[in-house]
């Protein structure tokens, strides 16, 4: 019974971290938009932000909705994604064992690097407490901060394995015979986008919305309890 109530919890655990997980990520991209026609906007080239505009916008009134406020979101969405690795590894491994232990392995050991990056970025809205005639020295300090070498680039690089464990992961359910193949391919789809859009808030807003939809079949699943593994599952 203590079993029964064990893994009940899991699944329930499980269960509400694939929603979550994508939801989080959806609420801090949409952050950054002031409305919904800046939202339509797409571009599918990522330009740098002039450090200067950057110090500027740190030290105004709009620092937390801009930056401080989506950045702490998807931070919060790093434990988050490691609960949902686990939750879709543990669905996938009877039938895929190697997919759900190599997926699940890579976005536990991404995820620490994720959380490295999001705590760096978070480090530097501290610049907004600096004082206003001194936003030059804050301008090179930052330029020199949020150069991409070093330890910072080694995090940056090495953070992307959190996402590319939830393709390992999708793969293998696609494989299955699990849910419905539609399922897995928008998890694929939505991650791989969030990937390759990397910065681009609008577009990575809609890989996200595709990998909650994708995972909604299973986290209803597994809030219901229901023993994904057991064949005859897919309509």
């Amino acid at each position: 019974m203590k079993n029964q109530k064990t893994i009940k919890t899991m699944h329930v655990l499980g269960g509400i971290s694939l929603i979550l997980f994508p939801l989080l990520l959806m609420v801090a991209f949409a952050m950054h938009f002031q409305s919904i026609s800046e939202f339509l906007v797409f571009e599918f080239k990522y330009e740098q932000v002039p450090v200067a505009g950057t110090v500027t916008m740190l030290m105004g009134p709009d620092a937390m909705r801009n930056f401080t406020g989506p950045h702490l979101t998807a931070y919060f969405s790093v434990p988050l994604m490691i609960f949902a690795a686990i939750a879709l590894g543990s669905v996938l491994f009877r039938e895929k064992p190697w997919f759900s232990f190599i997926g699940a392995s890579l976005t536990l050991v991404g995820s620490v690097f994720m959380a490295g990056v999001f705590a760096a970025w978070l480090s530097f809205s501290a610049i907004g407490n600096m004082p206003a005639d001194q936003v030059e020295g804050a301008v090179s300090a930052l330029e020199a901060l949020t150069e991409m070498q070093g330890p910072l680039a080694i995090t940056t690089y090495l953070s992307v394995l959190s996402l590319l464990g939830f393709l390992v992961l999708a793969a293998g359910l696609f494989k299955s015979q699990i849910v419905p193949k539609w399922s897995p391919s928008l998890i694929f789809v939505g991650t791989l986008m969030i990937i390759i859009f990397m910065d681009l808030d609008n577009l990575m807003f809609i890989g996200a919305l595709l990998m909650l939809l994708g995972m909604l079949p299973i986290s209803l699943k597994l809030l219901r309890s229901e023993a994904l593994s057991d064949p005859g599952i897919v309509d």
